[in-house]
């Protein structure tokens, strides 16, 4: 009896020991615990590894806010137009790689506020990982504007980082223009348009202007020959837009310059080297200039590289001083002189302005010559003002009609 209760109690300390042991064993052994990104920066990159360092990528995200932005407009029946898009990336700050996205930019049409545009937006953005981050006015290829731009806000290495995923360029209502003005009689006016090569942006938007219209092209440009082409095939002429030297030094913007420190064969090697750089040119006009066309020397070497080559010259009249339209009469070569600058502003209004100052001194004088620039809001600005510059009475004319 006593050995059986012993042994009871035996069996009971050995049941109660593994009890215990299991309950304080009854888990798998524990693992370190891994770094794990917090949920809302799992959603809104990914990690790529290369030999550079790591590669924050957003573009997935970017790709759902650009959906989610789409959707928006579309519910509120606004069409994007003019849609850029492209890859950026950007080098990290805080460690060694980058940080990549998917950006783009693109015009609304349709009449509409930006705060509408911004309402439509809002309620498709949440859960896309995409928030409006500003609302700023802007232009877009010459149009005023309200931009809204739409990205991610996230913390990145313990930094914050704003991305732009979404340029929205929202047109802001057209004020009704001032009534054409009245001209006392009719005349001739040629429009120079000057600076073509640096940019492709205003090329075929000046080729589809429906008056004539003078390319001036600089040379060596990446976009010379792609403007001069575009302008003999649309009908259009082509003069060169000679650099030479201007007053300041710091103005000068192109390396191939005439200057007056050159002697009489520099001066002319340089001119017949940049004249065979602009094909199917008629005539040259002079690029910045103002301290080399004050300079007798230095035109009569110019103008005599011009005159060989049958070609005609316009003096931009970018110095009050200058002498270049006088010793081109001299040296018998046809000659004009601008009367006008049209875009010393960019201001479209401005531009309109000073087309319709053109067209008075074309009534008053029976001819003008005026120069502009190959720029977005001196295209918006023409466009606009020539049909009703004709209605008034002048005739648009090539350069080479009005030198003599």
């Amino acid at each position: 009896m006593f050995k059986s209760g012993k042994v009871r109690l035996l069996l009971l300390l050995l049941v109660l020991g593994a009890v215990l042991y299991y309950m304080n064993n009854d888990t798998p052994e524990k693992k370190p615990r891994e770094t794990v990104a917090p949920p809302s920066q799992q959603q809104l990159y990914t990690v790529e590894k290369t030999g550079a360092g790591s590669v924050a990528d957003y573009t997935a995200t970017a790709q759902r806010v650009h959906a989610a932005v789409d959707s928006g407009l579309a519910g509120a029946k606004l069409a994007a137009r003019n849609v850029q898009e492209g890859r950026r990336e950007v080098p990290r700050t805080a460690v060694e790689g980058a940080i990549r996205w998917h950006a783009r930019q693109l015009l609304v049409s349709g009449d509409v506020q930006a705060d509408a545009v911004k309402q439509a937006l809002a309620p498709r953005l949440q859960g896309s990982g995409g928030v409006v981050l500003a609302t700023e006015a802007d232009t877009y290829q010459g149009q005023s504007t309200t931009r809204i731009d739409v990205g991610i806000r996230d913390t990145l290495a313990g930094d914050p980082l704003t991305i732009v995923t979404d340029r929205i360029f929202v047109p802001l209502p057209r004020k009704p223009d001032a009534p054409a003005p009245k001209l006392s009689g009719s005349g001739r006016l040629a429009l120079i348009i000057d600076d073509f090569g640096y940019s492709p942006d205003t090329i075929a938007a000046y080729a589809a202007m429906p008056v004539p219209i003078t390319f001036s092209v600089l040379p060596y440009r990446p976009y010379s020959n792609e403007a001069a082409a575009k302008a003999l095939s649309s009908g259009h002429q082509v003069m060169l837009h000679l650099p030479m030297e201007p007053l300041s030094a710091a103005e000068q913007s192109e390396a191939s310059t005439i200057t007056v420190a050159m002697s009489d064969q520099e001066i002319r090697d340089m001119t017949a080297k940049a004249i065979k750089a602009v094909p199917g040119l008629i005539g040259v006009n002079n690029h910045q200039g103002s301290r080399a066309t004050a300079d007798s020397r230095v035109m009569r070497a110019t103008l005599a590289v011009i005159k060989a080559n049958n070609l005609f010259f316009v003096d931009s009249r970018t110095n009050g001083h200058s002498v270049a339209a006088e010793t081109s009469r001299q040296m018998g070569l046809r000659t004009g002189s601008n009367d006008i600058f049209l875009d010393g502003q960019s201001d479209i209004a401005y531009i309109k302005g000073q087309l319709w100052a053109a067209a008075r001194m074309a009534a008053r004088n029976g001819s003008a010559i005026a120069i502009g620039h190959a720029r977005p809001n001196t295209v918006v600005a023409l466009r606009e003002a020539i049909p009703e510059v004709e209605a008034a009475g002048i005739k648009f004319i090539f350069a080479s009609q009005l030198v003599k």
